[in-house]
């Protein structure tokens, strides 16, 4: 009974976040790109609940040619939890459209989070967003909004 009630606690955990987190998006002119996407934060499976999968998907929107000229991209981790993540991976990437491309990224992070609660998960931001560089090693700081 109480391992299903940790179960039950985790999903419902996970699709709370996911269904709640928050992205930055500019509408500044200035800015070159703009960031939507999704964050599911939740255990890694059934057996081990000291361990958080954050599972991403990111669309990194701008123009033609400054989608065209990105030549790296990097998911920003917070450094004072660095230590806690145990896999890094795997990330893609893949430039989508033709006349109105965009950049999709996806991956996920796992961290040890023995003895934490799912509100210290959370406020543990451990995953802040992207790092751009284009072409021309120009880097753009896209960070997700924390609300």
């Amino acid at each position: 009974m109480n391992k299903f009630a940790l179960i039950c606690i985790a999903i419902i955990f996970a699709f709370t976040l996911f269904g709640c987190s928050a992205v930055s998006k500019t509408n500044d002119v200035n800015e070159k790109f703009t960031m939507n996407g999704s964050v599911a934060i939740g255990a890694v499976d059934d057996d081990n609940l000291y361990k958080t999968k954050i599972t991403y998907k990111v669309v990194i929107s701008g123009n033609k040619e400054d989608i065209n000229n990105i030549d790296a991209q990097e998911p920003l981790i917070n450094n004072e939890y660095i230590d806690l993540m145990l896999e890094n991976g795997p990330h893609n990437s893949q430039v989508k459209g033709i006349e109105n491309p965009y950049l999709e990224i996806t991956g996920s992070f796992v961290f040890d989070t023995a003895g934490k609660s799912k509100e210290e998960i959370d406020d543990m931001c451990l995953f802040q967003g992207i790092k751009i560089i284009d072409k021309n090693n120009n880097e753009y700081i896209l960070k997700f909004n924390k609300n």
